[in-house]
């Protein structure tokens, strides 16, 4: 009951909560206040965002972004960035789900939805997992079989990695956050982050 309960808290702040709120909130808000929290380009219509490597061009007051983002969840963790993170430098060092607050809450269900579907999509192919993590431009950190540093947004860095199994072994995987995400994001964001990135991860394969 208490894992279900910690699973639907999630699914209520970032997929029941309606796109229309936090787009409300931001038509509210005061870009001067955003782009100086954040430290990113304000041309006085649009932000210039940059999103695993890529720069979006998002308008205010209204919500759109060019070239145009088709996932809900990234048009909503966008959203919530801009409304509510603040720009704090990597310190270097990187922290695990159960280190933000009150981790262990919701550990299960970002295990579930994030750690177990990595595995579960290149637990098996950590080569096409390389590829795809080169292609996206993240940085290769000598560990394990497969461990690559992924800049979600500036300065906010989420660190992937894979361990192929043996006869004695399963595969495993692991997913770390930089620091400064205590700073950007509440804990639950976690696991939408971590599907977003996966969904990105899955976009890139067809590329290739």
């Amino acid at each position: 009951m208490q894992n279900e309960e910690n699973s639907r808290t999630i699914k209520d702040n970032l997929h029941e909560q309606p796109i229309e709120f936090y787009t409300a909130k931001f038509r509210e808000a005061d870009p001067v206040e955003i782009a100086n929290r954040l430290e990113i380009p304000y041309d006085g219509a649009a932000f210039t965002v940059k999103l695993m490597g890529q720069e979006i061009r998002v308008s205010h007051p209204e919500f759109g972004t060019s070239p145009a983002v088709a996932d809900n969840s990234a048009r909503v963790l966008i959203l919530r960035y801009l409304l509510y993170a603040k720009c704090r430098p990597f310190s270097g060092e990187f922290i695990s789900f159960r280190d933000m607050p009150s981790g262990d809450l919701y550990i299960q269900p970002f295990t579930g939805r994030c750690i177990y579907r990595l595995l579960g999509k290149y637990g098996k192919r950590v080569d096409v997992f390389r590829r795809v993590m080169e292609a996206m431009g993240a940085e290769a950190v000598h560990y394990a079989d497969a461990c690559y540093d992924l800049e979600l947004f500036p300065e906010l860095k989420v660190r992937f990695i894979l361990w192929e199994g043996d006869e004695e072994f399963s595969a495993s995987a692991q997913i770390l956050f930089s620091d400064n995400f205590r700073d950007a994001f509440e804990t639950y964001d976690l696991a939408e982050i971590g599907g977003v990135c996966i969904n990105a991860f899955g976009a890139k394969e067809k590329e290739l």
